[in-house]
């Protein structure tokens, strides 16, 4: 008599559970053209990237053309506005407080940073450099007041902007301070959710190209730690290109990060991957191969991880990540509302999304 393989047969029967729990997951794909547009916006020309949802009835999405979209009522409408003056600009990520105050970003030449205060009707322009060699990549704020930008290295540095003052003013970190990049080395603008700012000093941010490497302080920006990865890497295309950054209250730290190959989307690698600081120890940790993913976010009212790229939405516990699709439908970058339980998408072709549960 042959004895089964009880290991094996535990394995399947959790991965069955587990897309039987997903099953009731789904997203929704929000009838843009039902949404109020301005003069200007071009659905099939507008790739959203920057996405920041308030609370459950509060968000912002920013993208390509100068174009920025604002929700109040939970998504049921949204407006969609393009900015003039900047038709030509491609505002890669928006962190907003509420539903009048709002900081956007652009990736570029010129490097701008708008600011809000009525909702959109006007934007301050907080920011401009016209070198050409700045490329800014990813924005997020520790509080209402305190914020930090990455962007890509200038003379082997990664520059780093931070404001102290809800957005105001912009500062370039000390060079010194600064991590060094490696040749080749730099941060995707994909979904501005390459850095992450928590627990009012700790920041972290991740790299692709040559090196695919976790960035991390708990302590403002003033000194780093740099964690190599296993994350495929080695070309422009391949990298870390989103992650999520959660401390306990006893001071341990994970980082998180997911990517792949935005030139082979479809194709499955080992992009995804954890660091695990503890006290005088830390641990990286490989999870399973998944196709090119853009950005991540724990949703933390569920144990569950979402990820979303251009070859669809998957989903995965968060402590053992085994995705699995709950859509097919492309995506750019996921957030949850910071206040509530808020999850919604955005992506290419003027594209928003909302997580029904």
């Amino acid at each position: 008599m042959q004895i089964p393989n009880l290991k094996l047969f535990f394995v399947l029967l959790g991965l069955m559970i587990t897309q039987l729990s997903f099953a009731q997951y789904q997203i929704q794909v929000l009838d843009s053209n039902t949404f109020n547009r301005g003069e200007g916006v071009v659905l099939s020309k507008t790739s959203f990237r920057g996405l920041s949802v308030v609370d459950d009835n509060t968000i912002w999405a920013s993208g390509s053309r100068g174009t920025f979209a604002r929700s109040t009522d939970g998504g049921k409408t949204f407006t969609y506005t393009q900015l003039k003056g900047y038709k030509k600009i491609d505002f890669r990520d928006i962190e907003a407080f509420d539903d009048q105050l709002a900081v956007m970003m652009s990736s570029g030449t010129p490097a701008y940073i708008l600011k809000t205060t009525d909702g959109g009707l006007t934007w301050k322009e907080v920011y401009k450099n016209t070198d050409s060699a700045y490329f800014l990549d990813a924005m997020d704020f520790w509080d209402k007041q305190r914020g930090m930008i990455v962007g890509d290295p200038i003379y082997g540095h990664f520059v780093l902007l931070e404001t102290k003052d809800g957005g105001e003013t912009w500062q370039a970190l000390d060079t010194t301070k600064i991590p060094r990049a490696m040749h080749g080395e730099a941060v995707f603008a994909a979904s501005g959710t390459s850095l992450r700012c928590i627990n009012d000093s700790v920041v972290a941010f991740a790299t692709g190209g040559s090196y695919a490497r976790f960035f991390y302080s708990d302590n403002s920006a003033t000194t780093w730690k740099i964690i190599p990865t296993n994350a495929i890497h080695g070309k422009p295309s391949q990298g870390i290109f989103s992650i999520t950054l959660n401390r306990s209250e006893d001071g341990v730290t994970r980082i998180t990060g997911i990517g792949g190959d935005y030139m082979q989307d479809t194709v499955k690698f080992k992009s995804t991957v954890s660091w695990l600081n503890q006290t005088r120890k830390a641990t990286i940790t490989w999870h399973s191969p998944i196709t090119y993913k853009s950005s991540m976010e724990d949703l933390k009212f569920i144990p569950y991880t979402m990820v979303c790229g251009t070859s669809g939405v998957d989903m995965a516990n968060y402590k053992k990540p085994y995705y699995q699709k709950i859509s097919s439908e492309p995506f750019h970058v996921v957030r949850k509302a910071k206040k509530g339980n808020a999850v919604f998408l955005a992506g290419p072709n003027g594209k928003i999304g909302r997580f029904v549960y």
